[in-house]
């Protein structure tokens, strides 16, 4: 049953009650009216009659009291209201008054005229040889009073009719906006948190719409932030598991699952100590213990255990679950993300800077041994060469007349001396150069810049320097130096360059940066093992020993460009 008929009925129930007692008031009224009309009727009646008994006693020519009454009521014929029977004393009808024709064409109900029909009146007159008999009759005038009635019964129905067709309209009307709700509501009920409600001109129903669209944004804000936490806990790296403070878990997101093997259904509702390994069950409780207080658990690294048995690396972050409405602990929300990678790499790290400083341990010697065997063949061979070659000119001298083919024998010695003298510069500076101690790294960057365009006249080499680079330290100079000396090297195997230029510059954030560019025929990087490529490695390696880094950018046909960079302590400066 809808609203609107239930309104509407309401309305005609209310309207009946008021039309009934309209009707019983009007009742009331007409049933005073038709008895004070009967009485009133009744008395005259018995009035006159005693008037013209009392008459036909006075006059005794006009016959006995009885005929003379009989003759009267012949002729007054009926009497409203009154019924008039006159009887001999036998019991004989005189005089039967006729019935009253009055309003005949209305035959009111049965319940109409008991409600209206007054207390029957009945006056009795004794004269003389008859009985007269007056007897109440309203009759006429219910008749009257039910067409009356009557008429006024089907305006009430035409009015009760007319005003329910209006109402049920008008009903109609004002609750038409109640279909658009209802639909509303049954689509938001289907999940669709989008629709909304028009503006009503009512300002009830505005106001219901209003709460009703305020409502609609704030479940589709919330369910839209909730679905997106699902997605971030469904979809997430992290394992995401919700813990009692009896440490029984209830939620276990598919992280988890991957991570520990252990489906939802295996581990909900059991202990999170299940993935505790041996002798940890301390941790747990001390971790609950700090949840209770409120506390929020940072990350640290621990261990747990999967399914398998696996020990398994993992940083640990917790947060207590607090009850909105009453502010009490009643959980911990637990994330943990797997650091075996990153522990496996710290590891790696640390192997490799072992590895790093063990190589800059090895260079460091390398170049010691280089600097004394330097040393060594300058101090000692160059004394003997130097003494051979003494020996000689003198032997030449002394011989040059007299015994010319000694004394050519002797030059001979001379020139391989000097061959050899030569030579040797060539493997000392090779080994260490001599001007790297003596006049800094600039002057032995141009100093050898000189030396291979004395020895590749056919090559333009160029060199820039900036800043400060006095003072930077054995390990840096020696290692800018044999990272230039392997890249020209290179440069002059197998790039075919007829360009090198060589820039070093020191940065006001005490950076140095060196960059070696040639003009060759490059190389495809991506094709290239730089692991395999020994030059390059050592490279590579002598710069990330000194905390920099090493870059290499080349292409086909367009030549090759090498840079270093590494920081340096402004304390080094000079």
């Amino acid at each position: 049953m809808s609203l609107r008929f239930r309104l509407n009925l309401l309305i005609a129930l209310l309207l009946l009650v008021f039309m009934s007692a309209v009707g019983f008031v009007v009742i009331k009224g007409m049933r005073s009216t038709i008895q004070e009309g009967v009485e009133s009727a009744n008395r005259v009646s018995v009035q006159l009659l005693d008037t013209v008994i009392l008459s036909a006693y006075q006059n005794p020519e006009w016959g006995f009291p009885h005929e003379v009454l009989q003759r009267f009521l012949y002729s007054l014929g009926h009497v409203r209201s009154s019924e008039i029977t006159l009887a001999d004393v036998h019991g004989n009808v005189l005089y039967q008054s006729p019935h009253s024709t009055y309003h005949s064409d209305q035959t009111p109900p049965e319940w109409f005229a008991e409600m209206l029909t007054p207390e029957k009146e009945v006056v009795e007159r004794r004269i003389k040889f008859a009985i007269l008999t007056i007897t109440s009759n309203p009759g006429g005038a219910i008749r009257e009073a039910w067409g009356r009635f009557k008429n006024l019964m089907w305006i009430g129905i035409s009015f009760f009719v007319g005003l329910n067709i209006v109402v049920y309209w008008m009903l109609g009307r004002w609750l038409k906006p109640i279909q658009p709700m209802l639909v509303a509501i049954n689509q938001m009920e289907k999940g669709d948190l989008s629709i909304r409600l028009p503006n009503f001109d009512l300002p009830e129903f505005s106001q219901i719409a209003h709460s009703f669209n305020q409502m609609g944004e704030s479940l589709q804000a919330s369910t839209e932030e909730s679905y997106r936490l699902a997605l971030i806990v469904k979809q997430t790296a992290d394992a995401i598991m919700i813990h009692d403070l009896n440490g029984n878990i209830s939620f276990w997101n598919p992280a988890a699952q991957r991570m520990f093997g252990y489906a939802p259904e295996d581990i909900i509702g059991k202990s999170a100590s299940l993935l505790m390994p041996a002798n940890t069950e301390a941790e747990l409780a001390k971790d609950l213990a700090t949840i209770a207080g409120k506390e929020k658990i940072e990350q640290y690294d621990t261990q747990r255990i999967t399914r398998e048995g696996a020990l398994k690396d993992i940083s640990l972050s917790a947060a207590p679950l607090i009850d909105p409405r009453t502010g009490a602990v009643i959980g911990e929300i637990c994330s943990m993300r797997d650091i075996t990678e990153r522990k496996e790499a710290e590891a790696a790290a640390q192997e490799l800077e072992a590895n790093r400083q063990l190589t800059q341990l090895i260079q460091r010697h390398i170049e010691d041994e280089r600097r004394s065997l330097a040393r060594e063949l300058h101090d000692e061979l160059g004394q003997y060469v130097t003494a051979i070659k003494t020996f000689a000119v003198g032997i030449s001298n002394k011989t040059e007349t007299k015994m010319p083919d000694i004394a050519a024998n002797a030059q001979t010695i001379v020139a391989a001396a000097n061959h050899i003298y030569d030579g040797m510069h060539n493997i000392i500076r090779q080994l260490r150069p001599g001007s790297l101690d003596n006049l800094g790294l600039s002057e032995t960057l141009r100093d050898s810049i000189n030396i291979w365009q004395t020895q590749h006249p056919e090559i333009q080499y160029t060199i820039e320097l900036n800043g400060e680079l006095n003072g930077l330290g054995e390990t840096v100079n020696i290692n800018i130096y044999r990272i230039v000396q392997e890249s020209v090297t290179n440069a002059l195997r197998h790039a075919q360059a007829t360009e090198i230029a060589i820039s070093l510059n020191r940065t006001d954030d005490n950076t140095l940066v060196l960059a070696i560019k040639d003009n060759g025929v490059g190389m495809n990087i991506c094709n290239v093992d730089q692991t395999q490529h020994f030059g390059l490695l050592g490279m590579r390696e002598r710069a990330q020993a000194l905390d920099g880094k090493f870059a290499v950018d080349s292409a086909l046909e367009q030549g090759s460009v090498i840079t270093v960079t590494i920081p340096v302590q402004p304390t080094q400066s000079i």
